[in-house]
């Protein structure tokens, strides 16, 4: 929008500036500043054009397919009922929030919250990969891989978390996306 109210500045500024040197006897200060303000405004709406080119150029950092960016918390029939974005972060704690601690993924309204340990399991990331560790002394985690299978989580042992696993804290379905 800029550059079109600058381009047609400058081609009425050209006009009048001809109109000025071929049609009258005006002082030719006036055709003179007439040309320098279309000069100004065809600078202006040049460098705007450069601006908007520069923009059409940068690009926006495309995520590979296999970055986590998301955790989805699982209804009993699958549908999402809340998420997190994970994007960007180092470590994540797992947890029910009851004030003195700080857990990033509060599970205290879920429906399984009474088996979850206040800091239940954490998520760290570590050379391009998320890992999850179990630190619960009671219910544990599990986690199940895209091909179904189902594993236990050894207490304190990272486990390395890929796209569409679900993690089990406690009964509480986590899906990684």
């Amino acid at each position: 929008m800029k550059r079109a109210i600058n381009w047609t500045i400058a081609i009425l500024s050209l006009s009048i500036a001809g109109i000025l040197t071929f049609g009258t006897n005006v002082a030719q200060i006036w055709t003179v500043l007439a040309v320098l303000f279309a000069v100004v405004h065809i600078g202006l709406a040049l460098w705007s054009e450069r601006e908007v080119q520069e923009r059409v150029n940068v690009v926006d950092p495309v995520l590979p397919v296999t970055t986590l960016t998301e955790v989805v918390l699982l209804g009993e029939d699958d549908s999402w009922l809340a998420s997190w974005n994970i994007y960007g972060k180092n470590g994540i704690v797992i947890g029910r929030d009851v004030g003195e601690n700080n857990v990033t993924i509060n599970l205290n309204d879920s429906t399984y919250a009474s088996m979850i340990d206040v800091e239940h399991a954490v998520l760290n990331y570590s050379g391009n990969n998320w890992y999850i560790e179990d630190i619960s002394e009671k219910n544990g985690v599990s986690i199940q891989k895209r091909d179904g299978k189902k594993y236990k989580l050894s207490y304190g042992k990272p486990c390395k978390l890929e796209k569409g696993d679900v993690i089990y804290v406690a009964l509480t379905r986590l899906q990684i996306l």
